[in-house]
């Protein structure tokens, strides 16, 4: 797997927008997650698929990770442990079988209810666009029963204590991260996007391993819908500075903080509404595959699919969005400058067509019944422009 899935870009500006933090906004940790992580860590001898990324991870990330470090040496008498094996295994499988990388695995870990429980918040199953309804099937219970197992190693191996010793420097992490995120960006979100969630959540993850180099970090979005029928959102936050003295905790990076804060939580307005579009981006996937789009979107994060690449279209257009509505237009303008760059080259005219949407708030409440007039711009393109676009970010 490439290792660059989010690339960012240091940019200085500062939000103007400003409103008294809301109750539904919270910075935390989550022991499902960092369990999970520690478990991947101890899997990386396992492992067939990025075996030597996953070793490389750790060579580079023990070094300025003090969690990561604190695990190896705890825990290093694990590595052949049949939660080792296993998690190399699910892994293995997910890639080879059903071409899925853990970041899929985030979302079943929030919906199971916080270690040592071993019950779900709510009704758990995997659902992709691009697997049959058997192979969901098989994917969620694969996942039910590895989060069985990892439950069951956290009970034995009191992975409970790891917390308590190290309670001073995950509170350490909440509160560095705290000070990074601008009062009231969720609700500019959801001025933009005409709806909200039940919560938002930042979870920091020390022991998630994403090799830093200029500021890059890795966000990975969740959201859980409580047996009520409320929707809470995540965004899952690895460290994206290197802690090198006393008093750091990985957070400490103003940008790079909010980038991945309002992208994250964008996911989750903004992915539901494209997946449920399927058969409209069918002429699309065409032209995805057989322009020189899909290798571009490739090398900027990973994003292979033709679905991917739309939403990961929108949810940018919505970062953009966002600054604007929070007055920050010169923030907007590096956004938009930076995602040309990195080959979203559809943008411009998504933009353009956004006009539409701003000015007819009343016929288009939220972003979702917006969207299909978005994915023209993806239908009624063609390869000759997707290249040439691709060209000019070149020169």
């Amino acid at each position: 797997m490439k290792k660059a899935l989010f690339i960012l870009v240091s940019l200085s500006s500062t939000f103007s927008f400003s409103q008294k933090k809301t109750s539904n906004f919270s910075v935390n940790y989550n022991k499902n997650i960092e369990t999970y992580f520690l478990a991947e860590i101890l899997s990386a001898e396992h492992r067939k698929n990025n075996k030597d990324f996953e070793l490389y991870k750790i060579k580079e990330c023990s070094v300025y990770q003090p969690i990561v470090n604190k695990a190896l040496k705890k825990y290093e008498h694990l590595k052949n442990s049949e939660i080792a094996i296993l998690t190399a295994k699910i892994n293995d499988v997910l890639i080879d079988k059903y071409g899925i990388f853990n970041d899929m695995l985030m979302n079943p870990l929030m919906y199971h209810q916080e270690f040592p429980a071993t019950e779900w918040i709510n009704d758990y199953q995997f659902h992709s666009n691009n697997l049959t309804k058997e192979q969901n099937k098989e994917v969620t219970d694969l996942i039910k029963n590895y989060l069985t197992e990892l439950s069951k190693f956290y009970t034995k191996e009191n992975i409970n204590q790891f917390f308590i010793e190290n309670k001073a420097f995950y509170q350490g992490g909440i509160n560095e991260y705290n000070k990074q995120i601008p009062a009231g960006f969720t609700s500019a979100m959801e001025q933009f996007y005409g709806e909200g969630f039940n919560s938002y959540t930042i979870l920091i993850s020390p022991m998630m391993m994403w090799p830093i180099a200029d500021g890059e970090g890795r966000g990975i979005a969740s959201n859980v819908i409580s047996k009520s029928g409320k929707t809470d959102i995540y965004e899952i936050a690895s460290p994206f500075v290197k802690v090198e003295k006393q008093g750091q905790f990985g957070y400490d990076n103003q940008f790079q903080a909010r980038f991945l804060s309002v992208h994250e939580f964008g996911h989750s307005f903004v992915n539901k509404e494209v997946y449920a579009h399927k058969d409209q981006l069918e002429k699309f996937k065409d032209l995805f595959e057989k322009s020189n789009l899909k290798e571009a979107m490739i090398k900027t994060g990973g994003y292979g699919d033709h679905q991917t690449c739309v939403a990961e279209h929108l949810v940018r257009l919505g970062e953009i969005e966002t600054a604007k509505i929070q007055k920050d237009f010169e923030r907007a303008k590096r956004l938009e400058d930076y995602h040309l760059k990195n080959n979203f080259i559809f943008l411009p005219l998504l933009e353009e067509k956004l006009k539409d949407y701003n000015s007819n708030r009343k016929k288009y409440k939220k972003f979702g019944d917006f969207v299909p007039q978005l994915l023209e711009v993806f239908e009624n393109t063609n390869i000759e422009f997707i290249n040439n676009a691709l060209d000019q970010n070149k020169k």
